[in-house]
């Protein structure tokens, strides 16, 4: 019995001994890892990269600059929300539309150079595979007015030889000119995307070492843009006072394929984007112009006129932006932009002072927009 109690036992040690060993040997197969935590991005939850970042290889080489796009982005969905402050610069001339009874011009076309607009730009996309996305999109900018006023001793008139027939736009006392614009804009894109996460020592503690991710994104799509306009010239004679007005209204519509690029870079809190699109579209332009009554008279001296045209027109952006990232969805947005639209009709160079019987009949729709200006906003991306 003793002898065989003391084979057990020692059995039993030399099992140990060898289960020991066989654990001790596995861990020293397993290779060295450090699990340092993200720093930088305190009070938030830091962006996470997608799982494959985890059993890809590559994607754990802390020197490895791009592993491909299966690493980052962290999000599959966006949307942004910016309001818009863009000034608007018209190729509509230096026209004179007032002159004194001397023949000094006191008002043109450039005095009714809309201000500051105000507006608001939507998107909302998805990335379907590692590769491809799509996203959908609205720009309105609203609120482009401008105006001026001129008065005088019964010694103001319209260029002839409107002026000649209408009895308020000759000798009137006050002229007043208003210019009204909007333009919205739709598109439809799809996009290549490549996303790639970047690790390497850095002077930042938030990014050294820790992977941030830049994305290339290629566009196709489909624009339609709307710029509406009307303007007027209202003249004011006589006791009591009477007004006549020459008012017209334009339309320009625009629709065609569309190509850009688009790029974002993240590192930390913060986060620049920024983006090209061009586009060659149809045009369809059209204007209509009011009745022109002489209210002293009560002659109509032009009766209601509309023309149409079509052409080819040109769309381009640009757009530079910065973002501060709240949190891992939501973040800040400032930037500036560059609106650029060719071939539109507006409704000041569709004024014609002429008294012949095709006056106001054609259509000027070789007239240029350039707006530019700062955008703010928030957007979204989980």
């Amino acid at each position: 019995m003793v002898r065989g109690a003391q084979t057990l036992r020692t059995i039993v040690t030399r099992s140990v001994g060898i289960g020991a060993a066989m654990v001790a040997s596995l861990a020293a197969l397993a290779p060295a890892q450090e699990i340092v935590p993200p720093t930088g991005f305190t009070g938030a939850r830091m962006p996470t990269f997608r799982e494959e970042a985890t059993v890809d290889g590559e994607c754990m080489d802390e020197m490895r600059r791009c592993c491909g796009n299966r690493c980052c982005p962290s999000w599959d969905t966006y949307a942004i929300f910016d309001v818009l402050f863009l000034q608007r610069n018209n190729a509509v001339g230096n026209r004179p539309l007032v002159y004194t009874d001397l023949g000094d011009p006191v008002m043109t076309t450039q005095d009714l150079q809309p201000g500051i607009g105000t507006g608001t730009r939507v998107f909302f996309g998805r990335l379907l595979t590692d590769t491809w996305g799509w996203e959908i999109g609205y720009t309105g900018i609203y609120g482009m007015f401008g105006d001026a006023l001129v008065t005088g001793p019964g010694n103001l008139q319209l260029p002839p030889d409107l002026s000649t027939v209408v009895s308020n736009f000759n000798d009137a006392e006050q002229v007043r000119g208003t210019y009204l614009s909007s333009l919205n804009m739709a598109e439809v894109n799809f996009f290549r995307y490549r996303c790639c996460p970047e690790r390497r020592p850095t002077r930042l503690a938030c990014t050294d070492c820790q992977p941030s991710c830049h994305c290339i994104n290629w566009l196709a799509g489909f624009v339609w843009a709307g710029l509406n306009e009307q303007s007027s010239l209202a003249g004011t004679c006589c006791d009591p006072p009477e007004t006549s007005i020459y008012s017209v209204q334009t339309t320009t519509n625009y629709f065609g394929p569309q190509i850009g690029m688009r790029g974002r870079r993240e590192w930390c809190r913060w986060a620049v984007e920024g983006w090209w699109k061009t586009a060659l579209c149809g045009t369809a332009a059209a204007q209509g112009q009011a009745p022109i009554y002489d209210t002293i008279t009560g002659l109509t001296e032009r009766g209601a006129i509309r023309s149409t045209d079509t052409g080819v027109g040109f769309i381009g952006s640009l757009n530079a932006t910065l973002v501060y990232r709240l949190t891992e969805v939501w973040g800040l947005r400032a930037g500036y932009n560059v609106y650029w639209l060719t071939n539109a009709a507006f409704a000041p160079s569709q004024w014609d002072f002429s008294t012949l019987s095709t006056a106001g009949t054609g259509i000027n729709d070789n007239g240029t927009l350039f707006l530019h200006g700062a955008n703010l906003g928030v957007e979204a991306r989980w």
